[in-house]
């Protein structure tokens, strides 16, 4: 086995995970080549060149465990068909540094007639020395423009495929295609020439690449052709992108919201990073896909057993040796013994490298499994929670549906048949909290001083949909209740205004997901963050402390809270909204 002549000092024991560390797994990409020449040796080539830039020279890419230099290691092992062609690859480059150990993972198979596969992973154990911000490897790039991976229909690449009007029937066929398993990056060229935009994109799509196949509308009459043909709730207006989900369904409205909708003016703003989004979703998407068989039923030989095989059949021929210089003379066999010996520490020096490596692996398996574990607990709260609101949002649903169908009673009762028939069309809830701000105008007894680019920050989460529905669902029960304040229709405040529903037309909130006060102790221990802009009228610093919060969420650091100040009977006449946002520390924060 090739090793490297620099001795590897033996990794240090990682500190545990912190309580709320996430799972290693950080990036995962699974490209589909179909079958064909092998892959695996424009993988290695690949691998091989990504890791000379990497280190400034030539890797050691042949099978074995490879000490590249003091706390790195890399390691590569290959399987082979009964015939003796290769047909598995695998290359682990680990890193073992004072903030977090690396470990980058490539595999590649290539199934006899069958389609091959890659899967480039990156994990990172965090040690809590200080804020990691870890970036997918650029492998996967070079990967995808080396190897032209594709999607079903879709063909994978590194920056947007230009569509134009003769092009769109092709591109719907890829948004309907049952056998797509990746999402679809839609971009809009802007009306005008706009360099933001354009750069913006630029730097996008490559970070997208082999988790999503990339589309760029070219021109209006792309846009309007795209348009036509999807209809108005899955199109992409001019400067816009959007990331359309698998099983798309273009002749159903309501599954329009699903696939998230990014405006044009929030790309183009300088200031708004909110475009980091769309590589952030696609990258979530492929990090928790299931692999292919192929890859899942990989299995290479135990290169350490066959180490260990080699290491005693070199002790034999060495005792072997040993038995015959007891012929010779004494100074020939004092020579042989110490060749002996030495031949021996040496390979007591391989197997306690060969050790440490193995207690290093077991130790970032079981950080691995701990983490796991506790991701399994985060995912379960959280449906627990979407469960709640589904059940919540049902009991409304009931209600409204008995409380319409005894008002048609009676109206049919009064023969005021024609009365019974809704033919008005509710507006749908916002899908984001950068429609709910869009918004915001349609509210006219609620004054929002809030931070919107806070707000609008929670468009960064995979619940955001959810959330931003509820926002709206909360702040329209307060613009209801200052209403009904103004017309004289209140006993009361806000809670006893949900609790009673003194008038048919009220919007309510549930009453467990209101909150009129805060305690002593969060009060006096972090009260300054409850201190929000309020108009001069209400305080002439502008500011003041507000306790009334609604809760979005009940489980998960984020947990949204819309905190406001109840100024209905007041000099505004208005309920003031001074936040939107994160979850704010109390004596529950962990």
């Amino acid at each position: 086995m090739n090793r490297s002549t620099r001795k590897p000092s033996v990794p240090q024991q990682s500190p545990a995970p912190a309580a709320e560390a996430p799972s290693p797994l950080t990036f995962q990409s699974v490209l589909l080549v179909p079958a064909g020449d092998g892959i695996i040796p424009e993988v290695r080539r690949v691998t091989g060149r990504w890791l000379n830039r990497k280190f400034g020279s030539p890797p050691p890419l042949e099978t074995g465990v490879h000490f590249l230099r003091n706390r790195t290691v890399l390691a590569s092992q290959a399987a082979y068909h009964q015939d003796g062609g290769e047909h598995g690859l695998r290359i682990q480059l680990r890193e073992d540094n004072p903030e977090a150990t690396w470990r980058v993972t490539v595999t590649a198979v290539t199934p006899l007639a069958a389609e091959q596969a890659v899967c480039v992973s990156l994990e990172c154990f965090d040690n809590n020395v200080t804020v990691l911000r870890p970036a997918r490897p650029a492998l996967v790039e070079q990967l995808v423009e080396a190897l032209g991976p594709r999607d079903g229909l879709a063909r994978l690449t590194v920056n947007a495929q230009v569509v134009s009007s003769a092009g769109v029937g092709e591109l719907v066929d890829v948004l309907c295609d049952p056998d797509r398993r990746l999402p679809v990056v839609v971009a809009a060229r802007p009306l005008q020439p706009d360099p933001v935009w354009s750069q913006r994109l630029k730097s996008m799509m490559p970070k997208c690449a082999g988790d999503a196949s990339l589309y760029l509308l070219d021109d209006a009459e792309t846009v309007d052709a795209f348009r036509r043909t999807v209809g108005a709730h899955h199109c992409v207006r001019p400067g816009a992108v959007r990331t359309f989900l698998r099983e798309v369904d273009p002749a159903w409205p309501a599954d329009g919201p699903r696939h998230r909708l990014l405006s044009g003016s929030r790309i183009s703003t300088r200031t708004d990073s909110v475009y980091a989004l769309v590589a952030r979703e696609v990258q979530r998407h492929a990090r928790g896909a299931e692999l292919p068989e192929a890859l899942r039923t990989l299995v290479f030989p135990d290169v350490q057993q066959r180490k260990q095989d080699e290491r005693r059949a070199a002790q034999s021929a060495a005792r072997t040796q040993v038995e015959a210089v007891q012929a010779h003379a004494v100074e020939k066999e004092v020579a042989a013994l110490k060749e002996e010996v030495l031949a021996l520490t040496q390979l007591l020096a391989e197997g306690d490298q060969d050790l440490s490596e193995a207690r290093r692996d077991a130790a970032l398996a079981e950080r691995t499994i701990q983490l796991l574990r506790q991701d399994l607990r985060t995912a379960s709260g959280r449906y627990e929670e979407e469960m709640e609101a589904h059940l919540l949002t049902l009991e409304d649903v009931e209600r409204a549906q008995a409380e319409a169908r005894i008002l048609r009673r009676r109206l049919h009762a009064q023969g005021r048949h024609d009365e019974t028939v809704v033919l008005e069309q509710t507006q749908a809830q916002p899908v984001s909290f950068e429609e709910l701000v869009q918004r915001l105008g349609e509210l006219e007894h609620v004054l929002v001083t809030a931070d919107l680019a806070i707000t609008q920050s929670l468009d960064d989460h995979e619940l955001a949909r959810t959330w931003a529905a509820k926002a709206w669902q909360g702040l329209r029960s307060l613009d209801s209740y200052a209403e009904a304040q103004k017309d004289g229709l209140v006993n009361g405040g806000y809670f006893q205004f949900c609790l009673t529903t003194p008038v048919a037309s009220a919007r309510i909130f549930p009453i467990k997901q209101i909150a009129m006060g805060e305690t002593e102790a969060t009060k006096t221990t972090w009260g300054d963050e409850r201190i929000f802009p309020a108009p001069s009228k209400l305080d002439p610093r502008g500011r003041m402390q507000m306790e009334a919060h609604l809760k979005l969420g009940s489980k998960g650091s984020i947990s949204p809270r819309i905190y406001f100040h109840d100024d209905s009977r007041g000099i505004t006449g208005k309920i003031v909204v001074g936040y939107i946002g994160p979850h704010l520390t109390n004596r529950k924060t962990s």
